[in-house]
């Protein structure tokens, strides 16, 4: 999930560079700190799922 975010950034900026799109840092870079924090959060949650359902999975 960070790894797309970080891409997406890294293109627009790269679009940036060749003339083809102009980026203004007020959109990209709230754009990149929403997306990692995202991230975060979907990684916090899956560790809480799994952590669940290897509780509820009885013991050999």
């Amino acid at each position: 999930m960070a790894g797309l975010v970080i891409l997406g950034v890294a293109v627009a900026y790269g679009m940036d560079a060749a003339g083809e799109w102009d980026v203004r840092p007020e959109i990209a870079l709230p754009a990149l700190l929403c997306g990692l924090c995202v991230a975060a959060m979907t990684s916090t949650l899956s560790y809480l799922l799994r952590r669940r359902s290897r509780r509820a999975t009885p013991e050999d």
